[in-house]
Order: structure tokens, then C-alpha cells, then sequence
């Protein structure tokens, strides 16, 4: 009880806080006249209310935007902008959002960085995305991309490459997709985004399933699961694994199927994150499910299904999850011939409007005809066939292009591949001639050495005076030669005793700088001594900092893992207060990339943008 009590005492000193927080900074801001603190002063009280969600954000953040539009502060506004654009998306109220995205995307020409106009065009590409009016989303997105890889803001460039991706995948404009997944996925690997990079090869393979690339979808998946497996990342496998479950089902493999499905079972239970385990716990159910009926097993089913309607009215669901639990609950009624049951599911699953259940819905849509024969509504069969000639139609041309643009990349790819064998080959080759053209040169230069040596030999013989003479001038040679020696080790001796009387200058020098108040040579002296103590006070200071920080540490490995030891170095650093600049200082590396480097720890750390990590980093 007396725990029970302390947790809520604590929860409730930290709400008191935040608000405390949020009433003192109000007061501030309505006692103060001049608007630079005024502007200080909203900001830290927007970013307390956006961290809260609280609904008074958009009055606090209307009162900044003009506040800095009085300042021709044109940068903040957008800034700050991109917040309540987000919050009028998430009350589903885009009328708002798109006006405020206009308004602000009209005074580009004020903005003094690009990556101003940048972030506006990302959130107006997600509105776009949003009403499913894909061809304006690409274009913002691009656009947006454009600009953040000109500021270097190569993060927000990793992630808009990522939504362009996923626009031409809803409108399955296959290679643009693949080649936009690609450079998100470059990036996020170069940026050390693994679970961001994850995420990308894996809605490459789903882009692969969709237009009937099965078995290169799950040989793609091995590559992605490796990956996961060494950064234990349970979230990651877990999808990879589910993806495979379901293209085994659409193969008709359903002993692999199965097999997929145990592992997937198992993996969903490592998961930390309550919302990921139930929603694999019910893909799990599915299947399980689906892999019953196709074995005729009603009892194992049965129960299934039992339990499948337990959790279904445990929360609500996307609609993507509805239609696979429609799909499911159609297979077990048709096993069971419960007509009755089978239609209305039928009906509601031909009905929906999606892009990625449409072979599904081609068999519900039969399955519904044959019904419509027997009750003798003829003119329902005909509607009905029609349309799946229709999307049957649709598909195969979409697959066929889609196989023909794959293959036809590859093949490009293969040649590509052949040219650069066939240039190592000519370069080998070319390698081998000049080791040849070699040998023969030394051959020739071998030749030619011989021929001299015999000829020297021959006017040897016959000049034997001439070498005699030859042997005396030689020696007169050395001669000269032993002189020479003779004053290069005097020249020696005389320029040691100039260093050794340098070394009395120094010497003198010092004495100088001890017996009179030689300020200038005290300093010289003293700062030929700075660095190295500069760099043991350096190695002392971060010693101290890990033996302040040690518990902090322990506990930040413990929680997160995945961290790096740099990550672990640039928390540690922040944790007793030091900013940016100090960091970058300390660590000898520039401000920017100590940013960038919190920009990646705040991933890892799954902060969301608007989450500060200083503030978590002390909750520690």
C-alpha cells in the first residue's frame, strides 16, 4: 500500500511540476512588454503545452506566429508552424492545416534557410498523402527533399525519399518506388538509423509481394532478418517473419506457412511494446486460423475463433487489420458451410476499397456470385463477374509492367555487371602484356649488360696500361674522398657544439625568466607547457565525469542497449549540463555533429520530435 502510494505521489509532484511549469511561465509572459522576451518566453511555454498535448498549444502558438511576424522572424514562424499543422492533423481537421501550410509556404521568400520551406512542404505532402491525392504528395515531397539535401539536413532528406517511396507505392509505380526506398534506405544506414533502415527493406519487400515477386520478396527477407537479429531488434524480425507467413498463404504453401508462423509466435512474445504484441498476437490468430481451415481441423478453428472474437473487442482497429480479420472469419464460416454468416462478411469484404487485398477480394466476389446463382439474382452474378474481370484485368497488366520494369532493371543491372567483368578481363589482359613487354625489356637490358661485360673484358686485357693508370687516379680519388670525410666531421663537430650552445642559450634563458620579471618569456614558457597539461586536465575531466555519471550509465546501458559508446559519452556530457557548444568543445568535433548525433540518439531512444532529451535524459 505504502508503495502504491509513493508511485502516485510521485506522478502527481510530476504533473504539479509541468503545470507549475506552464502557470509560472504565463504569469512571465503577461507581465513582460518587450517582445524579444516575449518571444522567449512563448516558446519555452509552447514547447511545455505540445509536450502535454495540451489543447492550449494552438492559442499559445497562433500568439507566436505573430508575434514573429511583428519581428520578421520569418525562420521561427515556420518552425514553430509545423507543430500546429501537425496538431490540426491529428484532430483530423486538414481544412486548417492546408490554409495555415499556404499561408506560411507563401512568404518562402522571407525564409532565410531552405530547410524553412523544406519541412513546410513535407507536412503539406503529408495532407496531400493523407486525402490520397498521391501525384501533389510526390511532388511536395521531392521538393522538400530537394532542399533539406542542399541545407544538409540529411535526416529529413532520409525520411522524405522514405514518403515519396510510399506515395508511388500506393499509386504501384514499381521501379520509382524501389529507387526512392533505396536512397531512404542509403541514407538511414550512412546516418545509423538501423531500425528506420529496417523499416525501408522491409516495405520493399511488401512492394515486391504486391506484384507477385513472392519468392524474391522472402529471399530479400533473409538479408533484413540477419540484420535484425544482430541489432536484436524483436520488432523488426517479428514484421520480416509476419511478412513471410503471409506470402507462403498467398503461395499455398502452408506447411512453410506454419513453420513461419511458429517462429512468428514465439518472436512477439520478446516484444517490450504492449501495442506491437497484441497487434502480432491477433496477425497470429489469423493465420493460425487460416492454416486450420486448409486442414479441415473445425475443433482447432473453433477455438480460434473463440478466441479471435476476445480480441477483437479489446480495442479498435486500422482498417487494413479489419479486412484481414473479414478474410479469416470468411475461410472458418465457408469450412463450417454457415451460409448464413458467410454472405454478410462476403458482401462488406467485396465492398471495401483497397489496394492490397485484391485477389482476396476476387475470391470473396465469386464466392458471392455463386451465392447470387443459387438464389436465382442473375443480374447480381453479372455485376459481380464483371468486376472481378475488371480488377483482374487491372492487376495482371500492373504485375505484367511492373515484372517487365523489374526484370528489365535487373537485366540492365546484369549487363552492367558483364561490362565491368569484361573491363577487369582487358585490364588483366593489359596487365599480362606489360608483365611480358617487362620480361622482354629485361631480357634485352639482360642481353645488352652481358655484351658490355664481355667487351669490358676484352679491353681489359688489351688495355692493362690503361687500367693501371685508371687504378692510380682511383686512388687519388679516395684520396679526396677521405679529405672530404675529414671536413664533413669537423662540419659535424661544429654544428653539435652550436646545438649544445643553443641549449645554454635556452638554459641562460630560463635563468633569465627566473631571476628578473621576464613576463613575455614566462608566458612563452608557460604556454609550451599549456598542452600538455591541457591534455591531462582533458583526461581528467572525463575520467571525474564517468565516475559522477557511473550509476546514470549503468542504468542508460541497462534501458538501452542499442545505444553507442558515443551515444552513451554525449547523454553522459548532457546529463551534468553541459550545452552543444561544450559538448563539440570537449570533444573536440564541431557543434553540428554533436546535433546530428542527438538527432540519431533521440531515434533510438524512440523520442519523438516534439520530446526533449535533455528532459529524459534527467528522469534518469
Amino acid at each position: 500500500m505504502f508503495r502504491f502510494l509513493l508511485v502516485i505521489l510521485i506522478f502527481t509532484s510530476t504533473l504539479g511540476y509541468s503545470q507549475s511549469k506552464i502557470d509560472s511561465l504565463k504569469a512571465i509572459l503577461k507581465n513582460s512588454t518587450d517582445k524579444t522576451a516575449q518571444l522567449e518566453v512563448l516558446d519555452g511555454l509552447t514547447k511545455e503545452l505540445i509536450n502535454q498535448n495540451s489543447e492550449e498549444q494552438e492559442v499559445y502558438i497562433r500568439a507566436y506566429l505573430r508575434l514573429t511576424s511583428s519581428l520578421e522572424e520569418y525562420d521561427l514562424m515556420a518552425s514553430k508552424s509545423r507543430f500546429l499543422i501537425q496538431y490540426f492533423i491529428n484532430k483530423n481537421n486538414f481544412d486548417k492545416a492546408s490554409k495555415l501550410c499556404d499561408s506560411l509556404l507563401g512568404l518562402k521568400a522571407l525564409f532565410e534557410k531552405e530547410n524553412s520551406e523544406a519541412h513546410l512542404l513535407l507536412k503539406r505532402g503529408q495532407l496531400y498523402f493523407l486525402e490520397e491525392n498521391f501525384d501533389y504528395a510526390i511532388k511536395d515531397y521531392s521538393l522538400s527533399k530537394d532542399l533539406f539535401l542542399k541545407s544538409g539536413d540529411s535526416i529529413f532528406a532520409a525520411d522524405a525519399y522514405f514518403f515519396v517511396a510510399q506515395s508511388y507505392f500506393n499509386k504501384n509505380i514499381f521501379l520509382e518506388a524501389i529507387d526512392n526506398y533505396k536512397k531512404a534506405q542509403h541514407l538511414y544506414e550512412i546516418l545509423g538509423d538501423d531500425t528506420y533502415a529496417l523499416l525501408v527493406g522491409s516495405e520493399i519487400t511488401a512492394l515486391y509481394t504486391k506484384n507477385g515477386f513472392f519468392e524474391k520478396a522472402i529471399e530479400e527477407r533473409q538479408h533484413l532478418l540477419q540484420k535484425a537479429k544482430e541489432q536484436q531488434d524483436f520488432v523488426a524480425q517479428t514484421q520480416v517473419i509476419g511478412q513471410n507467413v503471409v506470402d507462403y498463404y498467398k503461395l499455398g504453401d502452408y506447411d512453410n506457412m506454419n513453420k513461419q508462423l511458429d517462429i512468428f509466435s514465439k518472436l512477439k512474445d520478446s516484444i517490450n511494446e504492449k501495442y506491437f504484441r497484441y497487434y502480432y498476437g491477433l496477425i497470429a490468430i489469423l493465420y493460425k486460423i487460416h492454416y486450420q481451415c486448409m486442414q479441415g481441423n473445425v475443433e482447432a478453428a473453433s477455438e480460434l475463433m473463440v478466441q479471435l472474437e476476445q480480441e477483437f473487442t479489446k480495442t479498435d482497429l486500422t482498417e487494413y487489420l479489419e479486412t484481414d480479420i473479414l478474410i479469416a472469419k470468411a475461410a472458418y464460416f465457408e469450412m463450417v458451410d454457415d451460409e448464413k454468416r458467410l454472405f454478410p462478411i462476403l458482401e462488406k469484404f467485396s465492398n471495401i476499397k483497397t489496394t492490397t487485398r485484391l485477389e482476396d477480394q476476387i475470391k470473396a466476389r465469386g464466392k458471392l456470385a455463386e451465392i447470387y446463382q443459387q438464389k436465382g439474382q442473375l443480374e447480381k452474378v453479372i455485376e459481380l463477374n464483371a468486376i472481378n474481370a475488371k480488377v483482374k484485368d487491372s492487376i495482371y497488366n500492373a504485375q505484367k509492367t511492373n515484372a517487365f520494369l523489374l526484370y528489365q532493371s535487373e537485366f540492365e543491372a546484369e549487363q552492367k555487371q558483364h561490362q565491368i567483368k569484361e573491363q577487369a578481363s582487358m585490364i588483366k589482359q593489359l596487365e599480362v602484356e606489360q608483365e611480358l613487354t617487362r620480361n622482354r625489356r629485361n631480357t634485352l637490358i639482360g642481353g645488352i649488360i652481358t655484351f658490355f661485360m664481355i667487351a669490358i673484358g676484352f679491353f681489359y686485357f688489351r688495355n692493362r696500361q690503361k687500367i693501371k693508370e685508371q687504378a692510380y687516379q682511383n686512388i687519388l680519388l679516395n684520396n679526396k674522398v677521405a679529405t672530404k670525410t675529414e671536413e664533413i666531421n669537423e662540419l659535424l663537430t661544429e654544428t653539435i657544439q652550436h646545438i649544445k650552445s643553443k641549449e645554454r642559450i635556452a638554459e641562460n634563458l630560463q635563468k633569465l625568466s627566473n631571476e628578473k620579471e621576464g613576463i613575455t618569456l614566462k608566458s612563452i614558457i608557460a604556454d609550451l607547457k599549456a598542452s600538455k597539461a591541457d591534455h591531462a586536465k582533458l583526461l581528467l575531466i572525463k575520467q571525474n565525469i564517468e565516475q559522477v555519471n557511473f550509476e546514470f550509465i549503468k542504468k542508460l546501458k541497462n534501458l538501452h542497449p542499442e545505444l553507442s559508446k558515443t551515444d552513451i559519452e554525449i547523454c553522459s556530457l548532457a546529463r551534468i549540463g553541459l550545452n552543444r557548444k561544450e559538448v563539440a568543445n570537449l570533444r573536440n568535433t564541431s557543434v553540428d555533429a554533436v546535433r546530428m548525433s542527438r538527432i540519431r540518439i533521440k531515434k533510438k531512444l524512440n523520442l519523438s520530435a516534439n520530446q526533449s532529451l535533455d528532459d529524459y535524459i534527467n528522469t534518469l
